[in-house]
């Protein structure tokens, strides 16, 4: 496979034929992608290297003069698959052994490790060729001196070792190595505010391939690591006063008060409708209709119970706002009551809560004045059970709740996971 001096060379390799596209127009003159077609000449091998020179011509502009350094081959590197880690409790440390081949037809001039913890973990030592990226926890450290030949295998030395946050709940890390490029100069970190001042991390080589399975790709290695935590969930009720027909906004919900923030967690706000009014707007988002996701507050009971979710970030209060109406004097009330449950881990547990006396908050409905003489507001009652395209079926007592809260970590710092999903048994629904 051929590859560019500048890196990122945006070519597929197709039985000897390199189908190139780059940006070959300085910015001034308006980017453009341009293919280049290349062929290796008679008697090339790995590692053998070539000028390209060009001229790019458009109209309205002077010609542009320029040449690329291609090399023959390039180098693939791989990192060891992880071992989920577990026992952890906030506030943990633990290591992670690292080991990175090389399966390319070419050395490894240099290289470069991204480590993402998704804000949860981090380098529990501060090493002083690696530096922190971002604020959720994305660390690159670089070896500009490191050299691996095709088919050679170094192990990271000493062993990495991270620590859980405070409010860790099911924390996954993942790491890659890539190759060198001239896109990483090592001045790079030393202008670097978040450089570590410790002792750097180093490259060993490793005999063998240490035992470990590799990946099947340049991407990332991952690893779970849940922590056992806790979370105080905070039920938030409201109440309404009114004469009978008149209509009241609540606004009910909950506060996540921490420690623990899971990133995948399923978490029900079961809304109780006091007796004596009904609803006639539910919250309603037209974006999550619009790209076919539930909404977050449904009901399989005709309006009775509604099941809400939101986010779980500590200190965060959600809220979902519905319009009642009040349809008789009945001094009964309604209740909001919490829940969440862990989503990624194997079994879906329960997440401990220490205070469960806030659990639950009362709905209280303060009615006056005559009742109507007939209740003509059935028409009215706006029941949301599922958006149009949800991606649900409700069957018997079934209702989607879950959205997905949080990004997924990633060596790569541009990825996303979007959600997961779950039902809710409708005997379940007023707890």
């Amino acid at each position: 496979m051929a590859h560019f001096s500048e890196a990122a060379d945006g070519c597929g390799p197709r039985k000897g034929v390199f189908s190139c596209d780059m940006s070959l127009i300085p910015k001034e003159a308006g980017w453009s992608q341009k293919q280049l077609v290349m062929r290796p000449a008679a008697g090339a091998r790995p590692g053998d290297s070539g000028v390209l020179r060009y001229t790019v011509t458009a109209e309205g502009v002077s010609p542009v003069r320029g040449s690329i350094v291609v090399i023959a081959g390039r180098p693939e590197l791989r990192v060891n698959e992880g071992e989920d880690v577990s026992g952890l409790g906030p506030r943990d440390s633990f290591d992670v052994p690292i080991l990175i081949r090389n399966t390319g037809d070419v050395p490894a001039r240099g290289l470069a490790l991204g480590l993402n913890g998704g804000g949860d973990l981090y380098p529990a030592t501060s090493h002083r060729n690696c530096a922190r990226l971002t604020e959720d926890g994305v660390t690159r450290c670089l070896f500009p001196d490191a050299v691996i030949a095709p088919g050679e295998t170094w192990r990271v030395t000493p062993v990495p070792r991270f620590k859980a946050s405070e409010h860790a709940v099911d924390p996954r890390l993942s790491y890659a190595a890539s190759a060198y490029d001239a896109d990483l100069k090592p001045g790079d970190l030393g202008r670097d505010p978040q450089r570590g001042d410790g002792p750097a991390l180093r490259l060993e080589r490793e005999p063998g391939d240490g035992g470990r399975l590799f990946t099947a790709d340049s991407g990332p290695a991952t690893i779970d690591v849940p922590v056992t935590n806790s979370a105080d969930f905070e039920a938030r009720g409201d109440s309404l006063t009114g004469k009978v027909g008149a209509e009241r906004k609540v606004s009910i919900g909950y506060v996540n008060n921490g420690p623990g923030d899971p990133n995948v967690a399923k978490v029900r706000a079961v809304f109780t409708v006091p007796p004596g009014a009904k609803v006639v707007h539910a919250p309603y988002d037209p974006e999550l209709e619009e790209e076919e996701w539930e909404q977050h507050c449904l009901t399989d009971d005709g309006g009775r119970t509604y099941v809400c979710d939101g986010n779980t970030k500590v200190g965060r209060e959600n809220l979902f706002e519905f319009t009642l109406r009040i349809v008789k004097k009945d001094s009964r009330p309604g209740s909001v009551a919490v829940t969440a449950e862990v989503v990624r881990d194997r079994g879906n547990t329960r997440l401990p809560d220490q205070r469960p006396g806030n659990d639950k908050a009362a709905v209280r409905l303060t009615a006056s004045g005559p009742a109507p003489a007939a209740d003509t507001d059935s028409g009215g009652l706006v029941v949301w059970t599922a958006s149009a395209g949800a991606a649900a079926v409700l069957g018997a007592g079934g209702v989607l709740v879950v959205r997905r809260m949080r990004r997924e970590p990633s060596a790569d710092p541009g990825s996303r996971h979007i959600s997961n999903a779950s039902s809710v048994p409708a005997d379940e629904a007023g707890d």
